[in-house]
């Protein structure tokens, strides 16, 4: 089967692949986002996904932009409106995240540059995404079949480049990426809850460059 995606910006699909791990970051306030997204860069971490459901997400995002320029790419999640699509890529967003299929996001995304990874977990669900021009599709939630669902969806669509999210672990993302993942999504455990809630930086710093490293991702420099 040719895959119908049109990739808006091959290099920018290429670097979200190269991370290997996105971090998701859903907070209930702006402040722990931020401290969050600022841990994840200091690890190496290439991309990172605020979550819409963040207050203030896009003044984080703002704020990400400001201090780091293009060297890391931002993205932001939960996206279920074209408003939502729209007010993201304004903010400068360099790609968009939605948990199912929502109309329109993905031609709004390519207008502004940014890429899109649209949610699918059925083999319908991929070939909407797919026929949407999707860059890359967002498997969710990964654990409802696990690794095992995630392969099997893979034989079928083995040109697309599928990102596993929701119940990925550190320590069972191997075996997502064995079953042909091309990245996956990590939310809060990715950070040790008890370093996360001490604020202890160095620590969860050194603890996600483990992660990255066995991820196999091609780590910006984080000096």
């Amino acid at each position: 089967m040719t895959n119908p995606t049109a990739h808006a910006n091959q290099d920018a699909l290429l670097t979200l692949q190269d991370a290997r791990v996105v971090p998701v970051l859903r907070y209930g306030d702006a402040a722990t986002a931020a401290y969050a997204a600022e841990v994840a860069i200091a690890a190496g971490c290439r991309a990172v996904e605020l979550t819409w459901t963040t207050p203030g997400v896009l003044d984080v995002l703002a704020a990400l932009r400001d201090k780091h320029g293009d060297t890391i790419m931002l993205g932001v999640g939960t996206v279920l409106t074209d408003t939502h699509a729209r007010d993201a890529v304004k903010a400068g967003a360099d790609f968009l995240v939605s948990p199912g299929i929502v109309h329109g996001i993905v031609e709004l995304a390519h207008a502004a540059s940014a890429l899109c990874l649209v949610g699918a977990l059925t083999p319908s669900e991929v070939i909407a995404a797919r026929e949407m021009g999707a860059d890359v599709v967002k498997v969710f939630p990964a654990d409802t079949g696990g690794p095992a669902h995630l392969k099997s969806l893979k034989s079928v669509f083995p040109d697309t480049v599928f990102c596993p999210t929701g119940g990925v672990t550190a320590d069972n993302m191997g075996d997502y990426f064995a079953a042909g993942a091309g990245l996956v999504g990590i939310g809060s455990n990715l950070f040790d809850k008890a370093l996360f809630a001490a604020q202890d930086t160095p620590a969860l710093v050194a603890q996600i460059q483990a992660t990255l490293k066995a991820a196999g991702s091609r780590a910006r420099n984080a000096g």
